[in-house]
């Protein structure tokens, strides 16, 4: 088996916050990936696009028998053909959600590896040798203004635009995914909406990521944190362990 002496131990935890009344993230975990969707488009309509879309890429995933980058692409393509559809059904043009997700992978020559993929500004983080890093960077405007330059990222934080992003899965032609492929070796992966992400610092997501063992409670106590902030926006989190076999 390409990944025999790599396995996977997750953890996840979600709420919705303290300031909606409604959880419009979605999550899966299995033992070969995990996705999280950060939904959007008022009323239901997020809910609706962010479950679509994981159960999608979910079934798309289940039936491979290797996981490429060809293959989450057509995955995240089928997602958001399905969205696309469902809002014609249901009537909530402009629903979409965004996408972040991870799984024990393969390269071109048939290398193991982890891919991370994601579309919108749902985030993947990956803690290794005692360092927090981000493998993903947002598609939001605001990240595109400090990439090029033109706003800091103190700027960016306080940016009146700072909830637009720039791809997302069921919104127009726009649901192309970025793909990262990390080295097979062991470390762990934090997968989450930007409800989290925007609550806490990277130094307290690094802190909590060191320093509980179990993945179930890094989770649960990552949005623990962030509840005890503002936390206006659903807030969600999945703890992945790359371990070895």
């Amino acid at each position: 088996m390409l990944h025999d002496t790599i396995t996977i131990d997750t953890g996840a935890a979600t709420s919705p916050g303290n300031r909606r009344p409604a959880n419009e993230d979605s999550y899966v975990v299995g033992n070969r990936f995990c996705i999280v969707a950060d939904g959007m488009g008022g009323h239901a309509a997020g809910g609706v696009a962010s479950s679509v879309a994981v159960a999608q890429i979910a079934s798309h995933l289940d039936h491979a028998v290797l996981i490429d980058e060809a293959a989450i692409h057509r995955a995240v393509e089928v997602a958001h053909r399905e969205v696309l559809r469902r809002a014609v059904l249901d009537d909530t043009d402009g629903m979409g959600t965004t996408v972040v997700l991870a799984a024990l992978a393969c390269t071109e020559d048939g290398s193991p590896a982890i891919a991370v993929a994601h579309v919108g500004d749902s985030r993947c983080y990956r803690f290794a040798d005692g360092e927090l890093e981000l493998v993903t960077a947002d598609h939001s405007l605001v990240s595109e203004l400090v990439r090029t330059g033109r706003c800091t990222v103190a700027e960016a934080a306080a940016h009146p635009m700072a909830n637009v992003i720039t791809r997302a899965v069921g919104v127009e032609q726009l649901a192309h995914a970025e793909v990262a492929l990390l080295p097979a070796t062991p470390c762990r992966l934090l997968l989450c909406t930007d409800g989290l992400s925007d609550e806490l610092p990277a130094r307290t997501i690094g802190r909590v990521l060191a320093g509980i063992v179990d993945p179930q409670a890094a989770a649960a106590r990552l949005v623990e944190l962030a509840l005890a902030g503002e936390a206006r926006d659903n807030v969600t989190a999945v703890v992945i362990d790359v371990l070895p076999n």
